[in-house]
């Protein structure tokens, strides 16, 4: 397996960004590996592990890779088909998603430091496989498929699938998220159009409804934390429309206060602080809805007139973008920019991707004159 190995390059701080610089927070290339020119990356451990994919210059070549806290880029290797992405990341590194083989059928896969892919076993009978998480545990959940026939699956760490329990009646089901303790979250599809429900399985594979205790209703489970707690959203029977809720592991949703029809809350941290979204007055507004209900506007960098925040860390910071500037929130739901500027370069845009607990920053930065790149704010 072919390797890059390079020092990862700092980029001096840009102006208007003196609170980021202030933090000590310096913008750091993620170097292509050999016979690539541009880099994205989407997933970061805790330990500064980044997962993304590189591009040739004239965009035939396409390659996922792993870089090590140090910068080392690791192409990731397949199956051998034309098609992987990787899907989560764990705090030991070890990366998991899917693959293709020859004959077009996808597979689970991990990946080690090695980048060498290793297939997980599919239950007997289902062909195909595709991972959606991964644990600290190294515990795996996702699907197995046989034709149009889809159910949740969680593998061991040594690959061993077994199905999730099913709800009564249900004719599929998709696990995608687990947490430390592992707790699953996903849906269950039963008969009819637009039927699906969120569920969740406790760490003993026991299923249970998030929109209601006794029967499926819709709803829409997005994120949980090692404490269990779920966000989401759901529908409100008594007001009417979609809203976003929280579930605490003991119970089912419940709506967000002061959440407005079409309102999503999309990610949980640690310390069930939720982010998401909901309509204050007449404008759609990010938000951040604390473990009481709080609520706290995330506002644009000033001088900027559109935001999109995209992670929260456990420390309830936030990072997004500004005006197509990266730029990081405070628990107050104000709003910096990051130093995203090169000396030499011009840029075009910037974006923070996640944020992890260490207070790294993943994200991408656009030029007009030289590929985009793969960053790391530290």
């Amino acid at each position: 397996m072919a390797l890059t190995v390079a020092a990862l390059l700092p980029l001096g701080p840009a102006e208007g960004a003196q609170g980021a610089a202030r933090a000590g927070l310096v913008m750091y290339e993620l170097q292509p590996p050999e016979g690539y020119s541009s880099t994205v990356a989407e997933l970061l451990s805790e330990a500064g592990h980044a997962v993304g994919s590189a591009r040739d210059a004239r965009g035939e070549k396409y390659v996922p890779v792993r870089w090590e806290p140090n910068g080392t880029a690791t192409p990731l290797s397949g199956l051998g088909g034309d098609w992987m992405w990787a899907k989560a990341i764990n705090d030991d590194g070890i990366i998991a998603g899917t693959a293709n083989t020859s004959d077009g059928k996808q597979h689970a896969v991990t990946w080690d430091a090695s980048g060498a892919a290793k297939r997980l076993q599919e239950p007997e009978g289902y062909p195909q496989s595709v991972v959606e998480d991964i644990n600290n545990q190294h515990v795996s959940v996702g699907t197995a498929s046989l034709y149009s026939t889809t159910w949740a699956v969680r593998w061991d760490r040594d690959g061993r699938p077994t199905f999730l329990e099913q709800p009564p009646n249900s004719v599929g089901s998709l696990a995608t998220r687990v947490n430390d303790s592992g707790e699953i979250i996903g849906s269950a599809r039963f008969l009819g159009a637009g039927n699906t429900s969120a569920v969740r399985w406790d760490a003993s594979g026991k299923v249970m409804y998030l929109g209601s205790s006794t029967f499926p209703s819709p709803a829409t489970a997005r994120d949980i934390n090692n404490r269990g707690t779920v966000a989401g959203d759901t529908y409100d029977s008594v007001a009417g429309g979609y809203r976003a809720a929280r579930a605490l592991r003991c119970c089912v949703f419940r709506v967000m206060p002061g959440a407005s029809d079409g309102s999503v809350a999309y990610e949980v941290n640690n310390r069930d602080v939720f982010l998401g979204a909901t309509k204050i007055g007449d404008r759609v507004e990010t938000v951040r809805w604390d473990n009481n209900g709080g609520t706290v506007v995330m506002k644009p960098v000033p001088g900027t007139s559109w935001h999109n925040v995209h992670a929260l860390n456990d420390a309830g910071l936030a990072v997004g973008t500004s005006d197509q500037r990266a730029a990081i929130w405070d628990v107050n739901g104000n709003a910096t920019l990051l130093p995203d500027e090169k000396p030499g370069r011009v840029l075009k845009n910037s974006m923070a991707q996640t944020i992890n607990n260490a207070g790294q920053i993943l994200g991408s930065a656009g030029y007009w004159d030289v590929p985009t790149r793969a960053v790391i704010w530290r």
